[in-house]
Order: C-alpha cells, then sequence, then structure tokens
C-alpha cells in the first residue's frame, strides 16, 4: 500500500469514528445501523465495513477515542501551573461537560449491551481518577488548602459517588441532571477536607465560574 493511499485510509477512518461517536452519545448504538451511519456520512456501507467488519468493532473504537481525549484533556488539567482548588475545579468542570454530551441512551446500550465495555469504561475511569487526584491532593496539603485526610480514603469516596450518581437509573428516579449531581457530588466532597484558606479559594473559583457561565 502506498504511504498517500495509507493515509486516505486512516482520514476516512477518523471521520467515520469522529462521526459515529457524536451520532452514538446523542443516540445510542444499539438501534442505530451502519446503514444509517453511512447514509449521514454519505458514504456506502461497504466503505464502512473496510474499516470495522462489525457495528461492535466500531462501538469499541468509540469508546477507545474517548477515552484517548480524557486521559489528554485530565493530563492536562493536572499540568497546569495552577493551585490544586483551581485544579479541582477545571476537572469539575470537564467531568460536567463531558458528563452533558453522554446521553441516557448511550450510557444504557453500553450497559446492557456491550457491558464489557461499561467495565472497561469503569475501570478507565477508577484508574485515572486514582492518578489524578492522588497528585492534586497531595499538592494542596502541601499548599495548605486541603487537610492532612488519608488520599486512599477520599479518593474511594469521590469514586464511589461518581459511579453511583453517573447511572441513568439514578437520575432518572431522583429527577437530577447529570450537571446537578455532579455539582452537589463535587461540593459535598471537597468542602468536607478543604482548610479554611482552601474554602475561601474554593467560593472564589466557583464564583468566578458561575460569572463564566453567565457571559
Amino acid at each position: 500500500m502506498k504511504f498517500s493511499d495509507r493515509n486516505t485510509e486512516l482520514a476516512e477512518r477518523g471521520k467515520i469514528v469522529s462521526f459515529a461517536r457524536e451520532y452514538y452519545l446523542r443516540e445510542g448504538f444499539y438501534k442505530t445501523s451502519m446503514d444509517t451511519l453511512a447514509a449521514e456520512l454519505r458514504i456506502s456501507k461497504k466503505t464502512i465495513y473496510k474499516s470495522f467488519p462489525s457495528k461492535e468493532v466500531l462501538v469499541e473504537e468509540v469508546v477507545n477515542s474517548l477515552m484517548k481525549d480524557i486521559l489528554k484533556t485530565t493530563t492536562g488539567v493536572t499540568r497546569q501551573k495552577e493551585d490544586a482548588v483551581t485544579k479541582i475545579k477545571n476537572l469539575h468542570k470537564f467531568v460536567s461537560s463531558t458528563l452533558l454530551r453522554f446521553s441516557d441512551k448511550w450510557l444504557n446500550d453500553l450497559r446492557i449491551h456491550t457491558p464489557h465495555l461499561w467495565l472497561k469504561i469503569d475501570e478507565f475511569r477508577t484508574r485515572r481518577m486514582f492518578s489524578i487526584l492522588s497528585g492534586i491532593i497531595e499538592q494542596g496539603k502541601k499548599e495548605g488548602l486541603f487537610e492532612d485526610k488519608p488520599n486512599e480514603i477520599l479518593i474511594t469516596l469521590f469514586i464511589s459517588s461518581i459511579r453511583a450518581i453517573v447511572n441513568p437509573d439514578f437520575l432518572y428516579y431522583n429527577k437530577f441532571s447529570y450537571q446537578e449531581a455532579v455539582d452537589h457530588t463535587f461540593d459535598i466532597l471537597f468542602n468536607g477536607f478543604l482548610t479554611k484558606e482552601g474554602e475561601k479559594t474554593y467560593r472564589r473559583k466557583s464564583k468566578e465560574n458561575r460569572n463564566e457561565n453567565i457571559i
């Protein structure tokens, strides 16, 4: 295969994954046929199957692309030249904005029809959160913004809470939006181990974020 042909194939593959990702996040994948994707993309179904021999393979590639982007963005948060509270608020904004893109159809399809991918996402989420929060919490302690509480307990509480509320059943029966659920979780958990100075910084950052949203 020529280099130019390989580049064309990779570009087409990326285009399919990008479109399928946005479509699946909005409409779910279980009832979305390859014919539908081909029609929306204005390409032949054969072209999709050339890169993805089945819908299951395409769904897994979409999941992989999501995890890759989450890894990139969260790594950027940890490398910011900011105090620990600001990093927590930036992580909060990222989690909220990401979850707003996930429809109930997408989450339910993952849980019900591809439990192995749901487990893969959960394991990735857990490992990533442990890594991110460990560094931010240690930084916060050194800055005098976080109380000296055991990291393992704080992180486990946070991950368990996120896992419990980012659940279509919980949100449906309790009438919360993803935004409300995440906002309450961050506020309750992180206010619980902030020092007095940390509380001031947290309130200031929360006010700044609200003002940004108004603008």
